[in-house]
């Protein structure tokens, strides 16, 4: 049998021994909390649950695809009618605002980014719509690959196009105004427009060929989001695009932006001479503002409905600008005229 005293001693390593256990368990508590959140199978986003056991990490996979085609192809855009959104600020900007929650379909996120960053604000979400939102976890790797941009941030979305209806100038409070883009073809002016659009109270936006297509990455990256926010429509042609503005949307007087002074002007016929964008009163009636193409400005066929007599429904404008500045960018012209016709919303108010 073992003596008293060697029992006492026993006893009292074994305390030691339990105390450090103890000890080190409480020092490393927040590591296998940590540990534990990594390895849970599911955890619960909004409407739906995220899966920490399914990260893709191919870019064969099916979701892996569709960004791809999304990101790359116009024509898949259109049979989706879905796009991508990029980046942290308008991934969030699209879950937190009510009015375009509803059109995010799926989000991917690098799972590193994702506990690093994202965790406690995806978590925080209270979604407005009634369908699920999908939360795909994915490897840096594979989210690096499929970004668009140049500094890829760990997260992006598939979204729905929206199908928006026009705000016709009978429903309008205030005389509204439309932008029409005839062949503006860079995706940069396009977007910087839609923004300039939405913030001046645009009530819809009319596409002519050759416009950039406003759901390419690049475009929609430009816009801000302002792209989901707007109503845009697509015309084959600027003949069935004035139908829609004068039969569909009440539009009463057009105005075609010459980029120059002077350009599309004739000393005879003063109903074609451009007017600076001051000098036209944009509360007067429903009016649209073209903007031509960044290289050769106007199509031949608004150029023409500038000397129509028959209408003189088409207007040159201009903004005016100091000796020896050929022309403005379109998207700054447009921006210019736009907030012109702000201002003068503002002083009737």
């Amino acid at each position: 049998m073992l003596s008293t005293n060697l029992v006492v001693i026993l006893l009292i390593i074994m305390l030691t021994q339990s105390s450090r256990s103890l000890a080190f368990f409480a020092s490393n508590l927040g590591k296998t909390r940590q540990f534990q959140m990594a390895t849970t199978t599911t955890r619960s986003f909004g409407l739906q649950t995220v899966s920490f056991d399914d990260v893709i990490s191919s870019p064969k996979s099916k979701t892996a695809k569709l960004v791809q085609n999304l990101l790359t192809k116009r024509k898949k855009r259109v049979e989706a009618q879905q796009t991508v959104v990029e980046g942290p600020r308008m991934v969030f900007d699209m879950l937190e605002n009510p009015t375009t929650n509803s059109l995010v379909r799926q989000l991917l996120v690098s799972v590193d980014d994702y506990q690093e960053q994202y965790q406690d604000r995806l978590e925080s979400l209270s979604l407005a719509s009634e369908d699920e939102v999908s939360l795909q976890l994915v490897t840096p790797e594979l989210l690096n690959t499929l970004s668009d941009t140049v500094t890829p941030q760990g997260i992006m979305a598939i979204v729905d196009i929206p199908e928006m209806d026009v705000v016709v100038a009978d429903d309008k409070d205030v005389t509204p105004i439309y932008l029409v883009l005839d062949g503006v073809s860079d995706p940069g002016n396009v977007g910087t427009l839609l923004r300039s659009s939405l913030a001046v109270g645009c009530a819809g936006v009319l596409l002519l060929p050759g416009s950039c297509d406003p759901w390419s990455p690049k475009a929609v990256r430009s816009s801000m989001g302002a792209s989901f926010q707007l109503p845009i429509v697509q015309a084959p042609n600027w003949e069935s695009g004035f139908k829609v503005l004068q039969e569909e949307w009440g539009v009463e007087a057009v105005y075609a932006a010459t980029m120059i002074e002077g350009d599309d002007g004739d000393d005879d016929d003063e109903s074609s001479s451009s007017q600076a964008h001051f000098s036209i009163d944009w509360q007067g009636k429903a009016s649209a503002l073209v903007i031509g193409s960044e290289g050769n400005g106007l199509s031949e066929a608004v150029r023409a409905s500038i000397h129509d007599k028959d209408t003189k429904m088409v207007k040159a404008v201009h903004v005016p600008m100091c000796a020896g500045i050929e022309s403005l960018n379109a998207a700054v012209c447009g921006s210019v005229i736009l907030f012109e016709y702000s201002r003068q919303c503002s002083s009737t108010v």
